[in-house]
């Protein structure tokens, strides 16, 4: 090797390697980005099921609760989504980072309430003999001070 050359042989390969890697997660993380709106779905999905065992879920409406909660405001964040991305393809990261860790459990308890909130869950005598349709997004705090003009559609209080 000459003695000019500021890098050694392993120190480039080393460098080449790095790149390399570095390159191939760039194209897979772009790839498994347009595919992420139905991991997301998934996400839920399994959110829910997972919270909710022994319970029987409505298919057809946990589906229309699946498209509700994406189309939702806070579904569209972007940290949102690089949260769920990072659930799937680095799965330790919540385990070891709290920031992580809070972030995704918050996610998960959002998702749940809004479900339990928008379906029959707490009007059945018991869950677990029933089958738990999802009826809607539900606004949980309602102001009841306020009254709306059926023919015009304003509102007064």
């Amino acid at each position: 090797m000459n003695q000019t050359s500021k890098f050694s042989r392993s120190r480039r390969r080393l460098l080449i390697a790095g790149a390399c890697g570095t390159v191939a997660l760039g194209i897979f993380g772009a790839a498994s980005w347009g595919e992420l709106t139905g991991y997301r779905a998934s996400w839920v999905e399994r959110v829910i099921r997972d919270n909710l065992p022994g319970i029987d879920l409505d298919g057809t409406s946990l589906q229309a609760f699946v498209k509700d909660i994406l189309a939702s405001e806070r579904m569209q964040r972007k940290e949102v989504k690089v949260t769920v991305f990072a659930d799937r393809f680095v799965p330790w990261l919540p385990a070891h980072i709290s920031k992580a860790r809070n972030g995704l459990e918050g996610l998960e308890r959002y998702v749940l309430t809004e479900y339990l909130i928008g379906s029959n869950f707490f009007r059945v005598p018991d869950p677990k003999r029933a089958t738990i349709v999802y009826s809607g997004m539900i606004v949980a705090c309602r102001n009841p001070f306020i009254y709306m003009d059926a023919a015009f559609g304003n509102a007064s209080g």
